[in-house]
């Protein structure tokens, strides 16, 4: 994790504090359930512990953290502070009372320990905040109505290897460079915000319709798959049990094919909603590549990579005027990271061989 990040994670979740309050109503939901042991046959203690709990799930769900991109949430559950927010904590919350409905005294003490913990994180994160504008550390902030497009790349995919990442870098420019052309209608590169580097995470400033038109295509090829990740657990369990890869090469296809119905459907649909260019044959060629990018969104998610897209918190909370960030906000909440078992399954075709690439690459150049 970069200080940009953690600078900008710390003001997010302190801000996520203040504005849910969650750290008085909970110690309200403390003090109640505090005075509720204590006088256990006054009635008007355990009324005090109803409310106060609903006014904290009334807050948690409201909270700005879990609008959170996947690659935050995953930063927070590495810092030990994901579930101690929004929906996460609220979960948290009821299943203490839903465990000791007849022994309050051992809820309040696990509430007690947990009020603590969010205080003790709290504190912590100002501590940062203060820290990184004293040392004039700056922030990955959005402005309102901006996009930010990322791809975390596991280090084993490119065989932690400087050739091979630089190889896969210039893909990633040839695939996103298609969407570019898709929807703006030219390939201009793209501007690298930061990089990070546990697992190399790669945020690019992107334009909303670029972003909208990627988080469409994200959102349908995960949907399909997570369908498609039953038949790798399948696969995994059978390898172990000594079937050989021929004998398991129809599974294999069984996930090809569902992943290349999604890409033979999703690709016209994607250039009649983006692609308002006359030019016919350009339309055809774009298709072609199109397909191939689909594909290889499919092939990057099979090995473990994950797409973020970011856009400003205050886009997120309100309607916007601008159609694209409305439609990336929609699929947000859709696009989260998975968590692989196994080898990769999917064994779809090439597209691209190094030729290709070099040749794609050259005309990009000379495009700009």
């Amino acid at each position: 994790m970069n200080t940009e990040r953690l600078h900008a994670i710390a003001i997010a979740v302190v801000d996520d504090l203040n504005t849910t309050n969650s750290l008085k109503a909970l110690n309200d939901l403390v003090k109640s359930l505090q005075n509720q042991v204590n006088q256990p046959q006054a009635p008007q203690f355990q009324g005090q512990v109803s409310q106060h709990l609903k006014t904290l799930s009334d807050v948690l769900v409201q909270s700005k953290s879990n609008n959170f991109s996947p690659a935050w949430k995953q930063l927070l559950k590495e810092l030990g502070v994901h579930d101690l927010l929004g929906n996460p904590l609220l979960d948290r919350i009821q299943e203490i009372f839903a465990r000791n409905q007849i022994t309050p005294a051992t809820a309040l003490q696990e509430l007690t320990e947990l009020h603590k913990q969010l205080s003790n994180y709290k504190t912590s994160f100002e501590a940062v905040i203060t820290s990184f504008r004293n040392l004039q550390i700056g922030s990955e902030e959005i402005e309102k109505g901006q996009c930010e497009l990322g791809l975390l790349i596991p280090r084993a995919a490119v065989s932690n290897n400087l050739k091979e990442f630089a190889t896969d870098l210039n893909k990633i420019d040839t695939l996103f460079g298609t969407f570019s052309e898709l929807t703006t209608y030219e390939r201009p590169g793209f501007k690298i915000n930061s990089v990070s580097s546990t697992d190399f995470n790669l945020m690019l400033a992107a334009a909303p319709v670029m972003v909208a038109s990627i988080a469409l295509a994200v959102d349908r090829i995960l949907t399909v798959y997570k369908r498609v990740l039953e038949i790798r657990k399948l696969h995994g369990q059978l390898k172990k049990q000594g079937l050989k890869d021929k004998e398991l090469q129809p599974i294999k296809k069984k996930a090809d094919s569902a992943i290349m119905e999604e890409v033979e459907k999703l690709t016209p649909e994607l250039l009649d909603k983006y692609y308002k260019n006359q030019d016919t044959a350009r339309r055809h060629e774009l298709s072609t590549q199109l397909k191939k990018a689909l594909i290889e969104i499919a092939k990057r998610i099979d090995k473990g990579y994950n797409v973020e897209i970011r856009v400003s918190a205050d886009d997120i909370q309100e309607t916007s005027k601008d159609v694209n960030i409305n439609a990336i906000t929609s699929v947000l909440k859709n696009l989260e990271f998975i968590q692989l078992e196994g080898e990769p399954i999917l064994s779809l075709p090439e597209t691209t061989n190094e030729e290709e690439l070099e040749k794609e690459t050259q005309e990009s150049q000379n495009e700009e």
